[in-house]
């Protein structure tokens, strides 16, 4: 019996180029709840942003995977909190200004709308592609901040080519930082060794729930830990290759509300005492 639903965001419950989920989503999501199962989200963003888009609801994410295992949520409290390396993170912003339209934002901590991203060494042309990540008030800066950071994150308007080139210098020079890319020419920064599946076990330990009792949806490479680590498995039809490779089960698209579909499932099943459609073929 499925006990918790766990999914990723971006291209997997809000399609690409949407600011919130839909209200089939947010029915869905909480259909799920009354049906005594958990629902939580695996995202690389934090709460700023998921509160705009969930529509200024955070009862969605009150448990979850935040800031790519960075912040874990356990029924609106903070299990588990991981901070990145200051001088790390400087390193990797002084190389991305070696890269023509490349740039780094720092998330901090304690967060605001009105300064909750810096980007070093960026002009407003440059973070114009970026503003559902970065925000329209995101400060620009030529220097790193002196804050505690939650999240970093690397952008390259070039060329995915270039931010390849950029992620393996990286990847030499800073070796106690891991980089992800959920979509092209936008990488996470994350500490070594920490991620979204890295951060599953703490998650379920505190919710006494098993792997096998979970469910799983994501859609890119940076759900890859999470997709391989869960029995139930599943990827959107719009997945990255490899992450539909990884995958159990598959659904619809993102933008079909495939992921709500598959919560109403779940949550019909759970009633019924049978195992939901998509997980029957």
């Amino acid at each position: 019996m499925i006990k918790l639903a766990l999914s990723d965001v971006d291209g997997t419950l809000v399609p690409f180029g949407h600011q919130h989920v839909s209200l089939r989503t947010l029915e869905a999501i909480r259909t799920l709840k009354d049906a005594g199962i958990h629902f939580g989200l695996a995202t690389g963003r934090d709460e700023p942003d998921l509160i705009r888009q969930f529509c200024g609801h955070s009862w969605p994410f009150d448990t979850g995977i935040l800031s790519n295992g960075k912040k874990i949520m356990v029924d609106g409290e903070i299990a588990c909190l991981t901070l990145i390396d200051n001088d790390a993170v400087a390193r990797v912003a002084s190389l991305a200004l070696e890269y023509p339209e490349s740039f780094v934002s720092v998330y901090p901590l304690d967060a605001v709308p009105s300064d909750r991203v810096y980007c070093i060494g960026a002009t407003k042309e440059q973070i114009a592609p970026w503003l559902m990540s970065v925000g329209a008030d995101a400060v620009l800066t030529e220097r790193m901040p002196d804050v505690q950071i939650l999240g970093a994150t690397i952008a390259c308007n070039h060329s995915q080519q270039m931010m390849e080139e950029l992620i393996s210098r990286a990847e030499r020079e800073c070796p106690e930082l891991d980089f992800a890319q959920p979509f092209p020419q936008w990488c996470d920064i994350l500490p070594k060794g920490l991620n979204k599946g890295s951060a599953l076990p703490i998650l379920l330990k505190a919710l006494g729930i098993t792997t096998d009792e979970m469910v799983f949806f994501g859609d890119a490479e940076n759900d890859l830990a999470l997709l391989g680590a869960v029995e139930n498995s599943v990827a959107v039809a719009n997945a990255a290759p490899a992450a539909a490779a990884a995958a159990r089960w598959h659904i619809g698209a993102c933008e079909d509300d495939a992921v709500a579909l598959a919560l109403e499932q779940i949550a019909q099943s759970t009633r019924d005492g049978v195992t939901p459609t998509f997980m029957r073929s």
